[in-house]
């Protein structure tokens, strides 16, 4: 009996075809993309290619580049105020992510109700802070927090309270920080967390009402555990914003009084384009950066370990 050899499919034919005819046949896709990659090249890998370079130099911008190996990591061990502002940036960290989180998924919770009437002006309202420019944002926060004419102020007055030195003092800087990116980031994480409560299917709620279970249980067995990826993604983006803020602090305390709000965005700027120490700078960022990376894989592998246990 003669045998049946199987015919050759497409992907065989161009496997057997050279390398050089497969990569002129699609050239025109490759000329295409080529503007990403070249811009990708140039605004993105060389520039964190040599700034991994300067973590082993000493620079100023101006004078000729001296090779000082390992000076700059081993300086970081000892810059008090590097370990000041990374102490400052966990505790404003601290301070606005749970009432911030919290805030965006009731307001998310809200929002995905079907007898609320016009939601769509709603979502723009809250995420209307997110793309409000920073110098009208100082100046709505200079005009709440003024220490003598603040509306703030004017409320605890009202109330038979002492005034508040909100910017102006070391114990309540970091607060005043805290409350304007609770008011800046709110509505973001809300739409984040509103397209991840849409994207649950409804029959699982269907099911859970025929069963019995009541708003609670149907929101704490179905939408919070649904949730927890929408909930993994918001802590990851909130713990590399929070690390890497400058213009909430700048705008609003400038890092003071003393160094009391002094984040590690704010000082890195600072050791970079005021100090001019690029060096030193491009070493610390890379540490840094190092330690971020870290915590968001701790996240997800704490995330992977409870689908496991879920399992």
């Amino acid at each position: 009996m003669p045998s049946i050899e199987p015919r050759p499919g497409v992907r065989d034919c161009a496997m057997k075809t050279p390398l050089k005819k497969r990569l002129w046949a699609s050239r025109h896709f490759y000329v295409f993309i080529a503007p990403f990659f070249a811009l990708f090249a140039v605004f993105g890998l060389y520039p964190l290619l040599f700034s991994f370079y300067l973590g082993f130099l000493q620079w100023d911008g101006l004078s000729p580049k001296q090779w000082v190996g390992l000076s700059n990591f081993e300086n970081l061990l000892h810059d008090e105020i590097l370990f000041a502002s990374l102490r400052n940036t966990v505790t404003i960290g601290l301070m606005y992510i749970p009432p911030m989180f919290i805030g965006a998924f009731v307001f998310a919770l809200l929002l995905d109700t079907a007898w609320l009437r016009f939601r769509g002006l709603f979502r723009a309202v809250f995420f209307l802070p997110v793309v409000t420019p920073m110098v009208v944002v100082a100046i709505v926060f200079g005009l709440l927090y003024g220490q003598e004419a603040g509306l703030l102020n004017y409320v605890v007055e009202k109330l038979g309270w002492e005034r508040i030195p909100w910017v102006v003092s070391e114990s309540w800087s970091k607060p005043s920080v805290a409350g304007l990116l609770v008011w800046r980031w709110t509505g973001y994480n809300m739409v984040l967390m509103l397209a991840g409560l849409q994207g649950i299917s409804p029959g699982y709620y269907e099911a859970a009402r025929i069963d019995g279970a009541n708003a609670w249980q149907r929101l704490w067995y179905i939408t919070l555990p649904l949730m927890r990826p929408t909930f993994v993604f918001c802590t990851i983006m909130s713990l590399i914003g929070t690390v890497y803020m400058f213009d909430e602090v700048f705008v609003l305390t400038q890092g003071g009084p003393g160094t009391s709000s002094t984040n590690f965005g704010l000082y890195l700027f600072n050791t970079s384009f005021t100090d001019f120490k690029f060096g030193y700078a491009s070493a610390m960022a890379y540490v840094v950066a190092l330690f971020v990376f870290l915590a968001s894989l701790l996240v997800l592998r704490l995330r992977k370990r409870e689908e496991g246990t879920d399992q």
